[in-house]
């Protein structure tokens, strides 16, 4: 679970780098969005090394995780760390006191908090404007309940809070990676029951009970018991839930993923009404519209 939270704040991370980095470019301040693709490119190196893929990790499996931490990775951590400090520190002079930026974003995208609620925004947008709510915190999962860290909140609920709030949580994953690799045990990295996991493909090419625990996963799957879950987990830009019914068998009977940015995308119309035309850019970059969550 220390290792699922290490590589989740990651890609937190990098996720809030390059949705802060779109915005800056699209209001016009290149320094900013080429220092946080820097730092988009150190994260994503650490994730490389982890599972062998930058975006596209597929590393966390049902059961476990693909592989350990590679040796040496909290040394490359450290090293890490005073780079993103310093590139954080560059962005966060050029953009939060930079009074083009603020006309830009202050005062844009806001909405009533009973249309927030009302529409079922979640993450930086809801927290922004000043909702207490992060499943991490209210609803704890791994071992985000043994780790300190703030959950940053905004007032008014408009695109320089939705900013605020995504910067400070940048900080905050930090806090939360050095605290889980400071505190990680030692163990294994996968449940020991070989029927609910995938065996290693060394294992399978070598060893008989390995290649049937992996036939029998890939013909028969995981049969859990009849009945339905609802598991929701805090992305980077808000509530990703999984909802799975089962019949018994080895396939699900109904599955069905909540994104994050579905809601907030459908309100775009609210939070853009009477404001100038100039407004939709800020506005759609900070609800971070992801096209595979809303292509339904």
């Amino acid at each position: 679970s220390y290792i699922r939270v290490v590589t989740n704040e990651l890609a937190r991370i990098a996720d809030h780098y390059t949705n802060i980095a779109a915005a800056a470019l699209e209001l016009g301040a290149l320094t900013a969005f080429i220092y946080f693709v820097e730092a988009r490119e150190i994260v994503w190196d650490l994730l490389e090394k982890v599972c062998g893929a930058r975006l596209t990790s597929n590393y966390i499996r049902i059961g476990g995780l693909m592989c350990d931490l590679p040796p040496g990775f909290n040394e490359d951590l450290n090293v890490a760390y005073p780079k993103l400090d310093s590139l954080f520190e560059d962005v966060d002079h050029l953009l939060t006191k930079n009074r083009i930026f603020i006309d830009r974003m202050q005062g844009t995208g806001a909405i009533p908090l009973e249309s927030i609620i009302s529409w079922g925004f979640t993450g930086p947008c809801l927290r922004a404007s000043g909702v207490d709510y992060d499943i991490r915190k209210n609803e704890p999962y791994l071992c985000y309940d043994k780790i300190d860290f703030d959950i940053p909140l905004g007032k008014t609920g408009d695109n320089f809070d939705r900013y605020l709030v995504r910067m400070e949580e940048i900080k905050q994953s930090l806090k939360i990676i050095k605290q889980a690799m400071r505190d990680m045990p030692d163990g294994p990295i996968n449940v020991a029951n070989p029927y609910l996991r995938a065996p290693s493909k060394p294992d399978v090419y070598s060893r008989m009970e390995e290649m049937i625990a992996h036939f029998k996963i890939v013909i028969d799957g995981l049969k859990p018991p009849v009945g339905e879950v609802y598991f929701p987990t805090e992305a980077a830009n808000g509530e990703l839930g999984f909802y799975l019914v089962s019949d018994g068998t080895g396939k699900p009977y109904k599955c069905r993923v909540r994104p994050p940015s579905f809601t907030m995308t459908a309100a775009m119309g609210e939070m853009c009404q009477g404001g100038m035309l100039a407004d939709i850019i800020p506005t759609f970059d900070m609800i971070n519209m992801i096209g595979g969550e809303c292509d339904r």
